[in-house]
């Protein structure tokens, strides 16, 4: 009994002492990248994938989520040896697009957003909801362009239908911040 107490006893300091063998790991390369990797390219046009953290996050603005995850100055390095004048970058989801232009030194240029059934602002809901009862919203469209980083026209085509009627509005998205909506 007492042979087989110290023979347990080996294995286990055995098997103990071969756990705690040390493994040296190589260096890991950890980074955070929304955007896939996935670039199509057309002439000095290039298009990226977008992929957002959650649902929403791209259409809700997307210039600044351009500028939170897109480092222009990396990408014109990376193509460089093309010594363009200018690039045209567009960012794509499901939802729609940003078309950005930038200049040879990296500075933002025009941009131009077209999404689709996006989920309008709550004061233009609420005005909807109002002056169009008994009318549902089929589809919805956001179209807005600026320079520099700053939209300078937006408006809103929306679709509805009540039975067989149906109509489209045009709305100016910067008259529908301040709760002025007109229909076309």
């Amino acid at each position: 009994m007492k042979t087989l107490i110290i023979c347990l006893v080996l294995v286990l300091v055995a098997g103990v002492s071969r756990a705690q063998k040390i493994t040296e790991l190589k260096e890991a390369k950890v980074g955070f990248a929304p955007l896939s990797s996935e670039v199509v390219r057309d002439g000095n046009s290039y298009a990226f994938n977008v992929k957002e953290s959650y649902v929403g996050e791209f259409e809700a603005n997307p210039i600044a989520f351009m500028e939170a995850y897109f480092d222009i100055q990396n990408f014109i390095d990376e193509v460089k040896h093309e010594n363009y004048d200018s690039y045209q970058v567009t960012f794509s989801s499901k939802k729609g697009q940003l078309r950005a232009d930038f200049d040879k030194e990296g500075n933002l240029g025009a941009t131009s957003e077209r999404f689709k059934n996006i989920l309008l602002p709550a004061s233009l809901r609420e005005q909807l909801y109002r002056d169009h009862k008994g009318w549902a919203m089929v589809k919805n469209v956001r179209v807005s362009r600026g320079e520099n980083g700053l939209i300078d026209t937006e408006f809103y085509r929306i679709k509805l239908r009540n039975g067989d009627k149906s109509k489209t509005l045009k709305i100016d998205g910067m008259a529908a911040e301040r709760n002025e909506v007109a229909s076309n």
